[in-house]
């Protein structure tokens, strides 16, 4: 008969479900929390429920371990402090631009790094992806310079209607 204790258990849950959540998303951010207040933090978790995105809080060591296992390096160096890990199962893009927007707000968030297409990504890389635009954004892009050819082509089609007609 084998003996664990059950706080190794419960360590051993929270790992799996560290290394669950970070094969499941398609980006991840670290940023350090420790000056934000109860309602800054509850207005962080609020805006990310709004775009599906996951807020949680680790303690480092557990996450430096589900990393090891899941063998990714580079991220260590940035698993100190009092950090909140986002992630989003969606889109790539959405962390990095939550944080850099609430960011702006509240400055006492900052992005330390970051997982961004397999790819460990320090603070000025995950900046650099904030930036861009999101999917949403370029379809609207993308709309935009479709149409305006085609409100050019009427507009001129209706000037010269106007100028025939007198």
């Amino acid at each position: 008969m084998s003996y664990t204790r059950p706080a190794h258990e419960q360590k051993e849950k929270i790992v799996n479900e560290i290394k669950a959540k970070i094969q499941a998303s398609k980006g991840m951010v670290v940023a350090e929390y420790k000056k934000l207040t109860v309602a800054q933090m509850s207005d962080l978790r609020n805006k990310a429920r709004e775009q599906g995105i996951i807020v949680k809080v680790y303690k480092d060591s557990l996450v430096r371990r589900a990393v090891s296992e899941l063998k990714i390096q580079g991220l260590d160096a940035y698993l100190i402090e009092q950090n909140v890990y986002i992630f989003s199962e969606d889109e790539a893009l959405l962390p990095p631009k939550l944080v850099a927007d609430f960011a702006k707000i509240n400055e006492n968030l900052k992005l330390k790094a970051g997982i961004y297409e397999g790819n460990v990504m320090d603070t000025a890389a995950i900046n650099e992806i904030a930036s861009m635009p999101s999917k949403d954004e370029l379809y609207s892009m993308f709309a935009s310079s479709l149409i305006c050819p085609l409100r050019q082509f009427m507009l001129t089609v209706k000037e010269l209607a106007k100028t025939k007609s007198e």
